[in-house]
């Protein structure tokens, strides 16, 4: 197998093909295949990534797509910085720029491990080196030792109910077939019975997964790893695999050991597009909406300061806001987060938005001020909180005015820019500090 380039960019970034770099026309004729494919089978367009002349821009999806050969990091982006992304390999870079790099690599990790989704128990991450190696494979290592995990405690057995021909009857004798296929073998009983062995649905996409790894990976660790695993692995049909499969699996005492394993099995097979064409160029993205995953991490780090700052943290609380005449359905709203501060036998609710995006001049969009109205009104309060990432903090106010009286009056939304860094590190004083500078009362 040939080696893999490793390209990190950021997003919103536009990445241009040069045969003589990394990122080649083959490369994007994948990733332009790869889309189409997408889409066709969403009701909703999803935009991973914008298709140019002779290149791709990426959106607000971060995580991490192979095509081929060649592996592309997209990494959160908190400043304006370039628009060009260098068609180089993590190797090639400068070092500033490669400082930058790992840096948002390291972050974005982080971030995917405090929002459960990325299970990680050390932050040198096993035997992996973070800075030539990707997050597809940081995810594919983590899967591996789940599935050395469930090999030696034992994998799961169920019964299977089974048909045909046997030479000792057992089960139920199924006379017409009998009649049908063995008038002149006595020897043999055409039977319906049950068999309790390892060929059950949990079994076959983990040995599914395992298979497909080779084709996406060739890290010698990790191929070591999946060899090992073939050898002592029994055998199991293969199974066909779309999302009602993931869908439909329970997870009971016995099945919940699996549940980190079919997690990750979940990405990697449902998101794996071979070439059909009969290129090489097959291409796997495990991608994350940052708008979703910024609600999530301040979410969480909120959740954290309840214990010490007498504040409940309330996450996507809803509110009917419209009904049709013609039908019981109502329209709703849903902040993403609601604070309540409980003090003698009053209560004070701050409404906070999350926003990944850039913030000019502490002047949020209008959109963004009309939604934040709403909020306050039907949630009675007088303050809500639109909150957006930057490499400093920042704060600024200002009054709605009385849609009544055409003049300010008391309810307030407030922007506060927040960087969510100390140093290289996630701030461990993140939640904290949202939570100072609201300044409940």
């Amino acid at each position: 197998m040939p080696s893999k380039n490793i390209i990190r960019v950021s997003e919103f970034e536009k990445l241009y093909y040069d045969n003589a770099k990394p990122f080649k026309q083959k490369h994007w004729a994948a990733l332009c295949n790869y889309l189409e494919n997408v889409n066709k089978k969403e009701e909703n367009r999803i935009e991973y990534f914008r298709i140019l002349k002779n290149g791709i821009q990426f959106t607000n999806y971060v995580g991490v797509i192979q095509a081929g050969n060649l592996t592309v990091e997209i990494l959160p982006k908190v400043d304006k910085g370039n628009t060009t992304a260098a068609n180089k390999s993590i190797e090639q870079l400068e070092e500033k720029i490669s400082r930058e790099k790992q840096q948002w690599h390291h972050v974005l990790l982080q971030m995917l491990k405090e929002c459960r989704l990325l299970k990680v128990n050390h932050v040198d991450y096993a035997n992996l080196n973070l800075r030539s190696n990707s997050i597809l494979d940081i995810y594919i290592e983590l899967f591996l030792e789940e599935a050395e995990r469930l090999l030696h405690e034992g994998l799961l057995k169920k019964y299977q109910k089974k048909e045909g021909n046997q030479t000792a009857l057992k089960g139920q004798l199924q006379f017409s077939k009998q009649i049908a296929y063995n008038s002149t073998h006595g020897e043999r009983f055409y039977i319906r019975y049950t068999e309790y062995n390892r060929n059950n649905i949990y079994n076959q996409l983990i040995y599914k997964t395992v298979q497909l790894i080779p084709t996406i990976s060739n890290n010698t660790y990790l191929l070591d790893k999946v060899s090992r695993l073939l050898l002592d692995f029994p055998e199991v049909t293969n199974c066909m695999v779309n999302t009602d499969t993931f869908y439909h699996l329970q997870f009971d005492r016995k099945t919940e050991r699996y549940k980190e394993a079919l997690l990750i099995s979940k990405m990697l097979l449902l998101n794996y597009r071979p070439d059909i064409t009969g290129g090489t160029e097959n291409v796997i993205a495990i991608l994350f909406d940052m708008n979703k995953l910024w609600e999530e991490f301040v979410y969480r780090r909120l959740k954290k300061e309840e214990a010490t700052t007498n504040i409940t943290v309330h996450r996507q609380q809803s509110s009917n806001f419209w009904k049709p005449d013609n039908s019981n359905y109502s329209k709703k709203i849903r902040p993403d987060i609601v604070l309540k501060h409980k003090e003698g036998g009053a209560e004070q609710i701050i409404v906070v938005d999350t926003k990944w995006k850039i913030l000019q001049d502490l002047t949020s969009s209008d959109e963004d001020l009309k939604q934040m109205f709403v909020y306050n009104l039907f949630w009675k309060c007088d303050r809500s909180i639109l909150l957006y990432p930057a490499l400093k903090e920042e704060f600024a106010s200002g009054k709605y005015y009385d849609y009544n009286k055409l003049e300010a009056f008391g309810s307030l939304c407030s922007a506060l820019t927040i960087s969510i860094l100390d140093k290289s590190e996630l701030d461990k004083e993140f939640g904290k500090k949202i939570i100072n500078k609201i300044k409940m009362k």
